[in-house]
This record gives structure tokens, C-alpha cells and sequence, in this order.
């Protein structure tokens, strides 16, 4: 699918929540469920924190937002599809966008039962590096992903 990859203006903060909150609900709704965050809440972290500690990017067809991403340097923080969406080459528009800006090395955390975001990230040649648990109040296992350039982790070049 083709997709423009481009920064989150703030007209489009409403529709980016939205697709943050029903792909979180698709991908993890056991903890989703646990949590219990209402739309306010959501809307309030997503601008008050996720907009104000990361650079987010989007993926938007003519007027459709179809996916979320958050990075600061080489560290993602978040990647969300609509699920309507997902499979469709997306994500991937998403994380192209942010090897270009981070071309040397990539980090994140996902949940250990995220099946369908620990496929993605192993298909996209991320090696888990560490297991552990998610801060409060997730509380979560979780697993760190990395991703190399060389595919190493003691690149020189």
C-alpha cells in the first residue's frame, strides 16, 4: 500500500489516539482491559507525554491515518496500526521512515505476549537482547528488541 510518512500535526492528534487506542486494544486487550485508561486519560497521555517526550509520525493515506509512531533518537516508544490496516505494509512505511532518521541502530520494548508485534520486529531482522518486566503500572513482561545496521552489535562502521 502506499503510504505518506509524515510529521503529527496537531489537527490530526484526535485521529491519532484513536488508531493508538484500537490497535493497542487489538494487540493487547488483556492489559488493556487491566488498566482501564478512558478516552480522556488516553487523549491526555498521548499530548501531555507522548507528543511532548517523542517525534511522532504518521502514516496517512488521502485523508485516512492509518499508523502511529514515536521515537526519540534511535528509540522507539511507539508503533501502533489500525488494525483495519495492518499487514498492509504500514508499519513497515513507518519503521523505514524511522531507520532513515536513526540509519546505525534502532531500540524498543514490546510485551512478551505481543505475538503480533514480536513477528513484525523478528521479521524486520530485530534480535531480542533482554526479558524483564515493564515499570508500573503495566507491570508487564516484557522483551528489549534491537536492530542493527549489519545486523551486529559491535559495529564499527
Amino acid at each position: 500500500m502506499d503510504v505518506e510518512v509524515r510529521r503529527l500535526k496537531p489537527e490530526l492528534l484526535d485521529a491519532a489516539v484513536d488508531v493508538w487506542v484500537r490497535a493497542r486494544w487489538d494487540a493487547q486487550p488483556w492489559l488493556e482491559e487491566r488498566l482501564g485508561y478512558t478516552a480522556g486519560q488516553n487523549l491526555a497521555y498521548f499530548r501531555d507525554v507522548i507528543c511532548v517526550e517523542h517525534e511522532v509520525w504518521i502514516a496517512a493515506k488521502a485523508e485516512a491515518l492509518l499508523g502511529v509512531i514515536a521515537r526519540t533518537g534511535g528509540e522507539i516508544d511507539q508503533l501502533h496500526v489500525a488494525p483495519e490496516f495492518q499487514g498492509q505494509g504500514v508499519g513497515s512505511a513507518l519503521l523505514e521512515k524511522v531507520r532513515e532518521l536513526s540509519p546505525d541502530w534502532l531500540g524498543l520494548f514490546t510485551h512478551q505476549r505481543n505475538e503480533k508485534a514480536r513477528r513484525f520486529y523478528e521479521a524486520k531482522g530485530f534480535a531480542a537482547t533482554r526479558f524483564g518486566t515493564s515499570p508500573p503500572p503495566e507491570s508487564e513482561p516484557d522483551v528489549r528488541y534491537e536492530w542493527w545496521r549489519n545486523g551486529r552489535r559491535d559495529s564499527t562502521d
